[in-house]
């Protein structure tokens, strides 16, 4: 009732006291207010005690902040002083005979089972008495207590763990308070009850637990007739006693930490999705709204003279002006929408529904009008915009992430909206070619039919050699060569996706078109980002090993910068390729990458000399002296030598002349569709 009621319950119980004893008990007077007194002092004196350490929500709870000061001044002191008062009063004030065990008159043992009593039902069965009550008088906190305390555990993923251990639990009670007589139920049994609270304590919350508790407690010690057979002894009681103490105990802070550990984590994860300065929610934060809503639509909103004003006005100035526009934005936003902070100077923002683009441009508007105030300075801030129909694929998020900066950034100079999406028709009169040359790229990736593979011939003076896997683009009729995609695939960074499809491709056609021979039958080259990807080898290897296609049937051609690369990844890769059984060609070997240093760890098998030397090698005295040069160093490493851009029979005379072994070009053959060529 103190919990309940606080100061203001403590006049009735002393008139409830007082009148309960006086009709149940046959005290006289003295013995009736002495009596009185040493219940009641010491549970006020104690609950003050209590409020001077917690303030003044110190009855509030009870299974949060404070709980060991609960738990040593009402579980402990409390009882402690209650007995002890009793037993002042059994030494001065004259008791009846019955009740002279309780005031002092025993055995010690007998005092310390009472002590252990008291301290049992503070600890234990006040909970079972205080939410119950607390329910009764306010159906406000019933309502919260079953909807955040255990409805919460039993809907979703977790209700199966709690059915299971409710049945448990149901099942152990009964088996406990039943009248079995058989010394292993009470020997074996008991510590399961332990052990399953123990088990309940990371998955219910505090006060679920220790209602539960406090009620099972109460059953075990009422119906005690299996729980306690054999148990004949004070001293056994006792023992018994302290360990569902020393438990309480234990639970209540288990509880209690693990509920803090809780709220821990709930705020690491918060600070973790959000940005430490603006106060925003990150890219992280993107991925899971994303996935909360698989369906909507990202805007990237650049503000295009932001960059400018920092270098004047500082970095907090930046801050300032994204929180206000987020703060000017966030009216206009409707359920599952949210704006999200980019390094820089965007933001994103995430829209559902349908009429985005106009949302979109209604937004830029509204923040092209405004001017931010810093410091008594009105500034203007320069807005554009883009957008993009996105799914949930996180992969394919981060892709037009860098999409939507790149068209941000264009339309910033008009301070307009653009659009990123993959129906060309309805973007074709918004966005600049190079944006609507990006959705024709994205098209064919996604039909896949879209991307032809050609193949040039390479061959030797006996005319023996392979075939150079080249693509092109075929797009509603047109033809889109790699000296147009290839740029803007690197740029937008599909190049990845780009190769791998490749890869696929020509895998496909060397299942459906097998060959015994041992030598290379085709060669592909991979872009810089692709080799820049963590795994890729081991991706390309395992596809050749699910169509059972042999890894020495194709070459992997790598550029001069990416063989000396510093990158790790790139390098880890090349060498996995080589490992099973690819070989690697450097291709426009001689650009610049290359120094003596280099060329004595060089690990190849073919070098690919750029057509740059090629060109003018019959008019330029130079080039056949570095070419020369070249095919030397080759020869002595024992790697194959390819001269590209070969067009006239005078260039194949001399590159035969200088050492060169395999020949590419127009003279040779140009690049067919690979379903027509006839491999070597």
């Amino acid at each position: 009732m103190v919990f309940l009621y606080g100061r203001v319950a403590i006049i009735p119980l002393i008139i409830a006291s007082i009148v309960t004893f006086t009709y149940s008990l046959d005290l006289a007077t003295p013995a009736l207010v002495a009596f009185t007194f040493s219940l009641i002092f010491p549970i006020a004196v104690c609950s003050l005690v209590t409020r001077y350490y917690l303030g003044k929500r110190w009855r509030h709870a009870l299974s949060d902040k404070g709980v060991g000061i609960r738990i040593f001044w009402l579980g402990f002191i409390a009882p402690f002083s209650i007995k002890l008062l009793m037993y002042l009063t059994g030494h001065y004030v004259s008791v009846p005979v019955k009740l002279a065990p309780y005031f002092g008159h025993n055995s010690l043992i007998f005092m310390v089972v009472d002590f252990q009593n008291l301290v049992a039902a503070s600890l234990i069965f006040t909970v079972v008495f205080y939410y119950p009550l607390r329910m009764i008088l306010n159906p406000h906190y019933a309502r919260a207590f079953w909807r955040r305390c255990v409805m919460r555990d039993f809907v979703g993923p977790r209700r199966l763990y709690s059915f299971t251990w409710m049945l448990c639990l149901f099942t152990l009670m009964v088996v406990l308070c039943s009248s079995w007589g058989v010394l292993q139920v009470s020997g074996y049994l008991v510590p399961m009850i332990f052990v399953l609270f123990t088990l309940g304590i990371r998955h219910f919350g505090p006060r679920l637990m220790g209602l539960l508790w406090g009620i099972s407690a109460w059953l075990l010690l009422t119906y005690n007739d299996g729980f306690l057979y054999g148990v004949n002894t004070e001293f056994a009681l006792s023992f018994i006693l302290s360990v569902f103490i020393s438990f309480s105990v234990c639970m209540l802070y288990m509880t209690m930490m693990f509920k803090v550990n809780e709220w821990m984590k709930r705020i690491y994860h918060s600070q973790a999705l959000t940005d430490p300065l603006t106060q925003l929610p990150n890219l992280r934060a993107l991925e899971y709204h994303v996935q909360s809503y698989p369906e909507g639509t990202l805007c990237c909103l650049r503000l295009s003279n932001l960059e400018f004003l920092s270098r004047h006005y500082g970095m907090m100035m930046r801050i300032h002006c994204k929180r206000i526009v987020t703060s000017q934005i966030t009216p206009f936003l409707q359920q599952g929408e949210q704006v999200f902070q980019l390094p820089g100077s965007e933001l994103l923002i995430f829209l559902r529904g349908q009429h985005t683009d106009a949302r979109l441009e209604h937004i830029v508007e509204l923040l092209n009008s405004k001017k931010i105030k810093w410091h008594n300075t009105m500034l203007e801030i320069e807005y554009g915009a883009s957008y993009s129909v996105i799914d949930d694929s996180l992969d394919e998020l981060h892709r037009t992430l860098g999409q939507l900066s790149y068209l941000a950034d264009q339309a910033s100079e008009s301070m307009c909206v653009l659009s990123l999406n993959t129906r060309v028709e309805d973007v074709s009169d918004k966005t600049t070619e190079r944006v609507l040359l990006l959705q024709k790229i994205k098209r064919a990736l996604d039909e896949e039919e879209a991307v032809v593979l050609y193949a040039q011939p390479i061959v030797n003076q006996a005319g023996k050699g392979y075939q150079e896997i080249l693509s092109r683009i075929i797009f509603n009729d047109e033809l889109i060569t790699p000296d147009k995609f290839i740029p803007v695939i690197a740029e937008f960074n599909l190049s990845t996706r780009f190769d791998m499809l490749v890869m696929k491709k020509l895998v496909n056609f060397l299942y459906l078109h097998p060959n015994e021979s041992e030598y290379p039958r085709f060669s592909v080259n991979l872009m810089p980002l692709t080799l820049m990807q963590k795994d890729i080898a081991q991706k390309i290897v395992s596809l050749f090993t699910q169509f059972q296609v042999p890894t020495s049937s194709v070459i992997i051609e790598v550029t001069e910068e990416q063989a000396f690369s510093e990158s790790e990844i790139s390098m880890q890769n090349i060498t996995l390729l080589r490992e099973n059984g690819f070989k690697i060609a450097i291709d426009d070997f001689g650009t610049g990458y290359a120094n003596y240093e280099r060329l004595k760890r060089l690990q190849a098998d073919i070098i690919k000399i750029d057509g740059c030397f090629i060109k003018d090698i019959t008019t330029d005295s130079l080039d056949p002296l570095i070419v020369k040069s070249i095919c030397d160093m080759a020869h002595t490493k024992q790697l194959s030598v390819v001269a590209e851009f070969v067009e006239t029979e005078e260039q194949r005379r001399l590159l035969h002349e200088l050492g060169v072994q395999f020949l590419q070009g127009y003279l040779i053959g140009k690049p067919e569709p690979l379903n027509t060529v006839h491999t070597f």
